[in-house]
């Protein structure tokens, strides 16, 4: 049964619908897949069939970034990136209506079409990273240190209930030294197969950019490259890799350049794997728990490989190939 907050959504969504949607009868609601947040999105079709689809967006203010992403889907738009325009809002309760970019998302192709559909998502990241706008707020040392602190407190302490051992602390150190010698820029943040939609143009449009903030060069190609849910073949990584450097207006280092995509890619799965147990523990969601031994495979792997050059990360690899059985147990074990 339909909560009294749903019934409140559908009806206000409904009397915002697009002019060319009234007399076509009660559209046609699709929930859509969420990642780690407390939105919901729903694809509206027209009961008639005709005239596109939009997006009904469910975002509680106190717990969703809502005023940044009507500010950043501007700033966006001025780029030449596109992300859904907003048609109307309700920020008090946090009802959105939005273009609808479609149904395919980079993901759905990696499989088969890899090298069809990366370019254009390094084209569009290139839009991303030439953003030089007030609206988008400093990515500090602190604020990765605390991500980190993520994987600590809900993956080895929630999940696992480990302590983490002082050997990590100069792999992190390591790590966070990667983002500091780095040119910054723009960052979406979250920029993966999953968040990137193939439009009919052949072109790339992005959700869930909200969170966008200045930090180093290698942050998003790092994301799309080392993604969480798809793991590419190396000879892909290395020639996507080597593309968008030198397609890129960054004054890189290309003598660090591929180890410092790397050591942020780290960062992110360390993260990633914290934000998958503290789904589950702390918001009751499953969805993610799936995702948490391959990333930390891929830890184990990614860490081991750049150890000769980083001894620091040889603890890194050692520790995540320690905590894999107890993850699969642990896992395995759950009710």
């Amino acid at each position: 049964m339909m909560s009294p907050m749903d019934r409140a959504f559908r009806r206000w969504t409904e009397a915002h619908l697009p002019d060319a949607w009234r007399g076509t009868g009660a559209p046609e609601w699709n929930a859509l897949a969420v990642e780690a947040s407390h939105r919901r999105f729903y694809r509206l079709r027209r009961a008639d069939g005709a005239g596109g689809t939009v997006v009904a967006m469910s975002s509680p203010p106190a717990l969703e970034n809502n005023d940044q992403f009507e500010t950043l889907a501007g700033v966006l738009e001025d780029a030449g990136v596109a992300a859904p325009r907003i048609l109307a809002a309700d920020r008090e309760r946090g009802y959105f209506l939005t273009t609808d970019l479609g149904p395919v998302h980079l993901a759905d192709r990696y499989a088969r079409e890899a090298d069809e559909v990366l370019p254009a998502a390094i084209d569009t990241l290139h839009r991303i990273q030439a953003i030089d706008d007030p609206a988008v707020p400093p990515y500090t040392r602190q604020r990765f240190r605390d991500e980190l602190a993520i994987y600590t407190e809900w993956f080895l302490g929630g999940l696992l209930d480990s302590a983490p051992p002082d050997t990590l602390d100069d792999a992190f150190g390591e790590l966070l030294a990667a983002t500091d010698r780095q040119p910054r820029c723009c960052v979406h943040r979250d920029y993966h197969g999953r968040n990137l939609l193939l439009l009919p143009d052949g072109t790339v449009g992005v959700v869930d950019f909200q969170d966008a903030l200045m930090g180093p060069a290698t942050y998003d190609i790092a994301s799309l490259l080392r993604d969480c849910y798809h793991a590419f073949p190396e000879e892909t990584v290395a020639r996507w890799r080597d593309a968008y450097a030198a397609a890129s207006p960054l004054p890189l280092d290309r003598a660090t350049f591929a180890v410092d995509m790397d050591l942020v890619a780290l960062q992110r799965q360390l993260k990633a794997v914290g934000i998958f147990a503290r789904l589950w523990l702390r918001d009751g969601r499953d969805s993610h728990l799936p995702h948490v031994v391959p990333v930390l495979e891929r830890i184990a792997v990614l860490a081991g490989r750049h150890a000769p050059a980083v001894p620091a990360l040889g603890a890194l690899a050692a520790h995540a190939e320690v905590m894999l059985p107890a993850a699969r147990a642990r896992l395995e074990a759950r009710p």
